[in-house]
């Protein structure tokens, strides 16, 4: 089985499709055998994209969505509550297989979640419990450093310790200039809770994880 990083966020829009693109990039230019997923996406054009679809394809160069993703659907909401507007259902036991299926073909498989940790994928799944059956894989934090953020991320961080599990990086993220200011003294208050052994990285507006 590949090495696994399961991505995940303190909340939507905090920057994981940023840091998964950026990872497999510099993964793919270091002759890495690797392969980035987003396995449920919500929130589709009128083509049937999604940029964050679009910007892991491009990242990895290629082309068919369905090597990369396994549920998508049109509306921009939780996963539970897009796909009922379809009128269909996650089945946990098919996503999970379908990733198990898909590390087969990388050294290192990225798998970014959707949303935070406390997102429903069904009516009583949640994304913690879908980290929680892929007890292998490293775990990356992605916090979005705006107004906020500190109440995130230590709830976040309680709900993994809560299961056993701590990342092993924290990302903190400006996902706009003007989140810059926050960078600063959300590592400042967050890091007396940061779990040993957990590297915390800063990235200003357009940077990328090293």
């Amino acid at each position: 089985m590949s090495r696994c990083i399961f991505i995940t966020a303190t909340d939507t829009g905090a920057g994981k499709t940023w840091v998964t693109a950026a990872a497999i990039r510099q993964l793919l230019a270091d002759g890495v055998s690797a392969l980035a997923l987003k396995p449920v996406v919500c929130g589709l054009d009128e083509a049937g994209g999604n940029e964050d679809v679009q910007a892991l394809l491009d990242a990895q160069r290629i082309s068919n969505p369905d090597d990369i993703s396994f549920y998508r659907f049109a509306l921009p909401a939780a996963p539970s509550q897009a796909a009922a507007d379809e009128g269909v259902e996650i089945d946990p036991d098919a996503l999970l297989q379908w990733c198990a299926e898909r590390r087969q073909d990388a050294e290192v498989c990225l798998i970014e979640g959707v949303g935070g940790l406390m997102v429903p994928l069904t009516g009583r799944w949640l994304v913690r419990d879908w980290i929680a059956t892929m007890g292998d894989c490293e775990l990356w934090l992605v916090v979005g450093c705006r107004l906020g953020a500190i109440n995130h991320t230590l709830l976040t961080l309680e709900a993994l310790k809560a299961m056993g599990r701590q990342p092993v990086r924290l990302i903190l993220n400006a996902a706009t200039r003007a989140d810059e200011r926050w960078l600063l003294p959300t590592r400042q208050a967050v890091a007396p809770f940061v779990p040993a052994g957990c590297a915390v990285e800063l990235l200003g507006y357009g940077a990328e994880p090293g």
